[in-house]
């Protein structure tokens, strides 16, 4: 089973050192690594480049159009191997992955799921990991992050690769795409791989509200795909495969709407804490795209409200409420 392990890195030159040597070091190395620079300021390209010399099979491009859903297709269009994966600039993979999946009998599956581990201020747990191919498990649960998705090349390509118009949440966006496909996915739950590091100075931060535009413009992206799919196949390849397409879109508009709540909560949450300008703008303006996007009906909009709140008082994992919810599993008291 030959690997491309593709990463995309921009001002990650305290970090990017370790990150290749985890990939290059570990029990069995990848077919190929290829490093995508995003037009890095910090001397992060100068780096790879002299990383890179003597070592045979590693390969640095650069991509100038910003985001890294541009960087990782950047990175696809060079990929020669017959399964590819995505790894971020600033985790440590796992010294067994490669290992794990070099005789692996996957001639029947399109994509391998696996859970991953994250780490968050020195402490160690699995990421949210549900082995279920219903879409709304990845709209409410984020379950196909970047690092739990390995995918067959020849299908990253045919359903339309990274989508360049998300700048946030884009591995959600890809998830979901990926599920409305209904490949054949090989759900691992053996181990959990790799470590995946919370940097104080990731991309987005701890705070979703400086980023809001981001986030309204990738849901936006969805809603539009998801109601223009109704009339016409997600992509060329399915337009000759009709049955591969997930038969229920109009199921999955409700736990959009809930994940949109659940979003406001949290903008809300940090308007309390914060207090600027910006907060209330984040505010208003995902306020307003649900008004323009969202047609619920009364219990619906109470669901929502209560999530909204829910979250806003500094609720945890009001996504789980959600799904079981969206999906009609509303645990009763008794």
């Amino acid at each position: 089973m030959d690997i491309t392990v593709i990463i995309p890195v921009k001002d990650r030159r305290e970090h990017i050192g370790k990150t290749l040597d985890s990939i290059l070091k570990s029990g069995i190395a990848p077919k190929e690594v290829i490093i995508v620079d995003n037009e890095s300021t910090d001397g992060t390209y100068q780096f790879c480049e002299q990383y890179i010399k003597n070592r045979p099979n590693t390969t640095l491009l650069r991509e100038t159009f910003p985001g890294a859903a541009a960087a990782r297709n950047k990175g696809l269009k060079s990929c020669k191997t017959e399964w590819v994966y995505f790894f971020d600039s600033d985790d440590i993979f796992d010294y067994n992955f490669m290992s794990t999946f070099h005789n692996a009998q996957v001639d029947e599956y399109d994509v391998i799921a696996i859970p991953t581990r994250r780490v968050v201020n020195g402490k160690t747990f699995i990421r949210p990991y549900i082995p279920s191919d219903d879409p709304r498990v990845q709209i409410l649960g984020d379950v196909l992050g970047t690092q739990n998705m390995l995918f067959r090349t020849d299908f990253l390509k045919s359903i339309g690769a990274w989508n360049t118009a998300c700048r946030a949440w884009e591995d959600w966006e890809l998830g979901l795409r990926v599920m409305l496909h209904q490949p054949r996915i090989l759900w691992f739950k053996e181990k959990a791989f790799h470590e995946l590091i919370a940097n104080e100075d990731s991309v987005l931060g701890d705070c979703y509200s400086v980023n809001y535009k981001f986030f309204i413009r990738t849901l936006t992206a969805t809603i539009n795909d998801l109601q223009s799919s109704i009339l016409q196949p997600l992509s060329h390849y399915h337009a000759q495969h009709l049955s591969c397409l997930y038969p229920h879109l109009d199921l999955l508009m409700y736990p959009l709407y809930l994940r949109t709540c659940i979003l406001q909560g949290i903008l809300q949450n940090e308007k309390m804490k914060g207090k600027s300008p910006e907060f209330r703008l984040a505010v208003k303006a995902l306020t307003f795209f649900k008004k323009e996007n969202f047609s619920m009906k009364p219990n619906q909009k109470f669901v929502g409200n209560c999530l909204r709140i829910y979250t806003m008082l500094g609720g945890q994992n009001a996504w789980k409420y959600a799904l079981k919810i969206a999906q009609g599993k509303a645990a009763r008291k008794k």
